[in-house]
């Protein structure tokens, strides 16, 4: 019934209670949408304004234009139970380049989705207090995109056209393939329209698929463990080292081993065993006894313990451990060993899921706190005097290195590479059900 005449019989009635109440003036440009016109502090303090406001037609799609007319507007935000009106503004405006952002949804989470309208207008360009929300985050400037967009390999330099007689002539046959050109196909080939339009359709399916492959193949990455030379037989380390081991585990023969390995290398090894469920705060105070120390190896990863939501309490325990160091000051390098949870080749066991997420939360970490991150050490199941004499050279520095995987046959740095177009690799041709896990 609003904003249409079925308001007449009760606009006196209204008046008079829009003439009982007294007004403030405005403190925050509004543009109405009475008028599609930006309001006046008179117009919206007058009881006149909101009689007509009732019984008016809405004008929103002339509001909005008015709005994005002005060089200052370039974010809309809804601030209401839903998204309709984000998604009705953003039928009314041309340019793209407006963010439209609703700061609740229907049957979503309340503080989810105002976290994410906050974000969404953050990473579009607008200034957010974040101390209000996170008084941690302090001075520190948050970038207002997901990536930096720079890439870590040259661009490739493509021909603009294939040299030689023989290359022009392909290209325009290749050219009336993409166009269907029946006939001009027909008159090169010398051959009938109907035998070449028989296999037109599979040459421009070949065409289109080649084109998409090349566009792939050019984007392909893996990675692959390249050998370290230079890595030292009798590497020595010095200072005092806390190594920090999950309850229960400062017996086990392989950690025991891994000390004895630290200890032979002339390190100090303090063993430090915690409850890897322990939160930043309890690991931080405990963490402030033990300072100074030279450095931190973590076996937080080995502990086999799943937390009630699902998180392997050894990614979480590692997390908060990181997250101790930098409350409790700690400025020394964190090594964070784990046991499978990469594969440098064939020779090596499948990968543990929940090591593996370490060395995921390693690489965040190495980006996050590049000042007290030593790095990742994937080591043998049989740690033997040649893997200790290892862990101790890649403790010492061995180079920039910091994902590293220690073998029987050497010590393996983590590389990317590209790789080659077409790969080499033969076609896999699946045969019956197919079940695909990410």
């Amino acid at each position: 019934a609003f904003h249409s005449p079925l308001m007449e019989p009760m606009l006196d009635e209204f008046r008079t209670v829009a003439e009982s109440l007294s007004y403030e003036q405005p403190r925050t440009p509004i543009v109405s949408t009475v008028t599609g016109a930006a309001a006046t502090a008179e117009e919206l303090t007058s009881p006149d304004y909101w009689v007509e406001h009732v019984r008016a037609t809405v004008r929103f799609a002339a509001a909005v234009r008015t709005l994005d007319g002005q060089d200052n507007v370039r974010r809309f935000l809804e601030v209401g139970p839903d998204g309709t009106l984000a998604a009705l503004a953003e039928d009314c405006v041309t340019d793209d380049g407006r963010l439209f952002v609703p700061v609740l949804r229907r049957n979503r989470a309340e503080a989810e989705s105002v976290m994410a309208a906050v974000g969404s207008v953050f990473t579009g360009g607008a200034e957010v207090d974040w101390s209000a929300l996170l008084p941690v985050v302090g001075g520190v400037e948050l970038p207002t995109y997901a990536f930096e967009h720079r890439r870590y390999w040259p661009q490739v330099v493509r021909p603009e056209s294939v040299t030689g007689a023989g290359g022009e002539i392909d290209a325009r046959f290749w050219e009336a393939v993409e166009r269907e050109d029946l006939e001009s196909l027909a008159g090169a080939l010398e051959l009938g329209e109907e035998v070449v339009g028989a296999v037109l359709p599979a040459l421009t399916s070949w065409r289109r698929q080649s084109r998409e492959q090349a566009e792939v193949d050019r984007s392909r990455y893996r990675e692959h463990w390249a050998p370290l030379t230079g890595v030292p037989r009798d590497a020595a380390l010095a200072g005092r080292w806390l190594a920090v081991v999950p309850d229960g585990l400062d017996a086990d023969p392989w950690v025991v081993s891994v000390r004895e390995a630290l200890t032979a290398a002339g390190a100090d090894v303090e063993c430090w065993t915690c409850d890897p469920r322990a939160d930043r705060a309890r690991l931080a105070a405990r963490l402030k006894d033990v300072l100074p120390v030279a450095g931190v190896v973590s076996l937080l990863a080995l502990s086999d313990e799943v937390s009630g939501d699902g998180v392997p309490v050894g990614v979480s325990g590692s997390l908060a451990l990181v997250q101790a160091l930098g409350d409790a000051g700690v400025t020394a390098p964190l090594w964070t060993l784990t046991r499978g949870a990469v594969t440098v080749g064939r020779a090596d066991a499948a990968v543990d899921p929940a090591r593996n997420a370490v060395w995921g939360l390693g690489r965040v970490a190495a980006l996050e706190a590049p000042g007290r991150w030593g790095g990742l050490v994937d080591l043998p199941a049989a740690f033997d005097d040649t893997a200790g004499n290892a862990l101790a050279a890649v403790l010492a520095g061995v180079g920039d290195e910091d994902q590293v995987a220690v073998r029987a046959s050497g010590v393996f740095g983590r590389r990317v590479e590209r790789v080659r177009a077409g790969g080499g690799e033969a076609v896999w041709r699946p045969r019956g059900t197919v079940l695909i896990t990410g």
